[in-house]
């Protein structure tokens, strides 16, 4: 009698291959963020001798809490505060103006056209650092340096977020449904508020995330634009904390509160925690907003 084995389906190398590199980069981007938060519940010393993983005591953790806090009456609430208003704007503003702007570039053919599309790519890649002296000008002669209206109006133009429209609305959009309105008498603008806009719910999560990333995490702008400390975005009032109370050199000024690394760590946290929510929101709205269905037979 023979006995009959049945045999595994072999391992395709290109499953394999990307499975093994999204393993690599969950690893070295996910290892990082759970350490980060580790070691908010340690100690400067524990974190400067131990082992990079050791868990600490929420006594730590609360004391460090404690010592952010005690900054100037809780002066980084304030920071956030004014970082979600930059960002809120400057994500609200480049909405306003990425969509529309993307829509007509991929479904209207008029003069310039091309010229706009190259511009844009243009923009997109330039370094936003060669910018800054620019808009600091620019918003000098307007005297908007040092306001909530002019961080947000610098960042109100996103022309990756265009580009991303005009992309979608290329490949994405069911042209016979334009079509049939059009037929029925569809304005133009009736066009883009009743279709466009509705089907566009995937870029815009796409766009949403992405600027208000850019905005969250802008430091170089805000850190020319802005010079009162009250209206600091947070990344430059937490960098102004840590060099004023001396954590550069693990040294505590004479009658300063004690930041150390243990509270440059938590406010670490305090930059990335809100880019995970928005991130977690987008993909969301992304899922439910596909185009799947949209167009019968």
């Amino acid at each position: 009698m023979t006995r009959t084995t049945r045999s595994l389906p072999p391992i395709r190398l290109g499953a394999f291959v990307v499975g093994a590199t999204l393993a690599f980069f969950a690893c070295f981007y996910g290892i990082p963020l759970v350490w980060l938060f580790i070691a908010s519940t340690r100690t400067e010393n524990s974190l400067l001798i131990d082992s990079p993983f050791v868990l600490g005591s929420v006594k730590d953790f609360l004391q460090a809490w404690t010592n952010i806090s005690s900054y100037n009456d809780f002066q980084v609430l304030t920071w956030v505060k004014n970082s979600l208003v930059y960002s809120v704007g400057g994500v609200g503003l480049s909405l306003i103006s990425a969509i529309p702007a993307g829509y007509v570039l991929a479904l209207y053919n008029f003069p310039g056209r091309r010229l706009i599309l190259i511009l844009t790519l243009i923009a997109m890649i330039t370094p936003g650092s060669a910018m800054v002296l620019p808009i600091f000008l620019e918003l000098n002669l307007l005297q908007l340096n040092n306001t909530y209206v002019g961080l947000i109006l610098a960042t109100a133009f996103f022309p990756f977020g265009v580009y991303l429209a005009y992309i979608y609305y290329s490949t994405s959009l069911p042209k016979s449904i334009l079509d049939s309105a059009r037929v029925d008498g569809c304005s133009r603008t009736g066009l883009f508020i009743h279709i466009g806009l509705p089907l566009a719910k995937p870029v815009v999560a796409l766009i949403a995330f992405f600027s208000f990333v850019a905005n969250w995490s802008n430091y170089f702008l805000a850190f020319v634009l802005l010079s009162d400390d009250k209206l600091y975005s947070l990344p430059v009032g937490l960098t102004s904390l840590i060099s004023s109370s001396g954590a550069l050199n693990h040294g505590i000024a004479s009658g300063m509160i004690p930041i150390g690394l243990p509270e440059a760590i938590q406010a670490s946290i305090f930059i990335t925690m809100p880019v995970l929510i928005i991130f977690l929101i987008s993909q969301r709205f992304v899922r439910a907003g596909m185009l799947s269905g949209a167009e019968k037979g």
